[in-house]
């Protein structure tokens, strides 16, 4: 087998393999042609596309058999801003199942982000169980929240709503969002909330936008709604429908939701929305009774670079732990490291020949690293082996905020 970048008038192969897996419809000659004109305008443009198709061809190095697609972020993590692999297109013709096609292609992409100098990766499983052989791990969750109309507050607060149409200016959600996730890891870093909401007519998707301002026509809150399921005005972000809810505060909730009960109370029963994990909402609802509350995990992550990792991430407090690292896909991230860290100054990491404090597989370490996980997590996690009780593992593992809002 040959593993390597598809250029980009092969994207087609690529294409033709995922709407086999994941059975939508799919024109050949059209995707071809696509496929072609793209190729051309990549090259009259500077204006690459940031996302690279790792496949794994036959031995004759035609035949396409799975693929990858490796799109660019630049996201936040502990206060600085890193680069990201989005994963998505995992895709594998029928009778190649089960052969190391991905794992080819896994192998191939996660070193070049390596030598690129990205130090993390994402995507969104079909298998949790499966993307851990690559050394992934959960996310923390999502909270989707489900609320009957009458459990809606009714007050009132010092602001207004108005409603964004087809070509207004939808800069203040970009505004929200980046307040929002200044300080939250895996956050993408935008130039716009959604392009595709600057290209889409949201109307005839019976999909609508409402911004809230406060007293001081300050922008500090948004929703993105459509109906589903009949009598839900459905705020949630999926692949299908990217809706979305934002508020940066009690009073933007507080405006929102009474806004919602006001305004649709006649036309809906119910009200769904969904928030990162640790935004709490259920103060503002009268009422418990009839509401439900589910959680997703928000895909799944992964460091690509164990070493930069180490290097920024934020620690509190002063001390070194000694951490064994160990990673199937990326050699370079295996061994002993040493952690040095106090406040005002870089964490100084290096390899070393000590014992460690603690050992555990790079999945691991990224759920810790990142944030769902914390150091008084581990004992629930038999893969992570503490071998010095008194290493001080709370100062470097503690709950971060960690989500990523973009879907690929």
């Amino acid at each position: 087998m040959i593993t390597r970048i598809l250029r980009k008038e092969e994207q087609w192969k690529s294409d033709l393999i995922q709407a086999v897996c994941f059975e939508f419809p799919f024109d050949p000659e059209k995707a071809k042609q696509q496929a072609l004109e793209t190729a051309e305008k990549e090259k009259e443009s500077s204006d690459s596309d940031p996302a690279e198709c790792w496949g794994c061809f036959a031995d004759d190095g035609k035949d396409l058999l799975g693929s990858i697609i490796v799109n660019h972020f630049t996201v936040g993590f502990d206060g600085h801003d890193v680069r990201m692999g989005g994963i998505g297109g995992v895709s594998t013709l029928p009778q190649w199942r089960r052969r190391g096609v991905i794992r080819r292609c896994f192998g191939a992409a996660l070193n070049d982000m390596y030598e690129k100098g990205f130090v993390l990766s994402a995507l969104y499983p079909f298998s949790t169980k499966y993307y851990r052989k690559f050394g992934y791990e959960n996310n923390a969750c999502v909270w989707e929240w489900t609320v009957p109309f009458d459990a809606l507050p009714s007050g009132s607060a010092e602001g207004s709503v108005e409603q964004l149409f087809p070509g207004d200016d939808l800069s203040p959600l970009l505004e929200i969002y980046r307040e929002f996730y200044k300080d939250c890891n895996l956050a993408v870093r935008r130039s716009s909330y959604d392009p595709a909401l600057e290209k889409e007519n949201l109307l005839e998707q019976k999909r609508y936008i409402y911004l809230w301002r406060n007293g001081n026509h300050a922008p500090r809150g948004f929703l993105i709604a459509g109906k589903t399921d009949g009598d839900v005005f459905d705020c949630t972000t999926t692949f299908r429908m990217k809706n979305g809810f934002l508020a940066l505060d009690a009073e933007a909730y507080l405006g929102l939701l009474s806004f919602v009960k006001t305004s649709f109370s006649a036309y809906y029963k119910k009200f769904r929305f969904g928030v990162p994990e640790g935004i709490h909402p259920d103060s503002f609802f009268g009422e418990s009774t009839g509401i439900t509350c589910q959680r997703f995990y928000n895909g799944m992550l992964r460091i690509v670079n164990v070493e930069e990792a180490l290097r920024l991430c934020k620690c509190q407090g002063s001390g070194r732990i000694l951490l064994e690292v160990t990673d199937e896909m990326l050699p370079q991230n295996n061994g002993v490291w040493s952690v040095d860290f106090a406040p005002g100054r870089e964490n100084q990491v290096a390899r070393t020949g000590e014992k460690a404090d603690l050992c555990l597989p790079v999945s691991a370490l990224s759920a810790l690293l990142c944030g769902p996980r914390s150091a008084r997590e581990i004992p629930w996690m038999p893969e992570v082996q503490v071998k010095n009780q008194d290493a001080p593992l709370d100062r470097m593992f503690y709950r971060k905020m960690c989500h990523v809002l973009n879907l690929f």
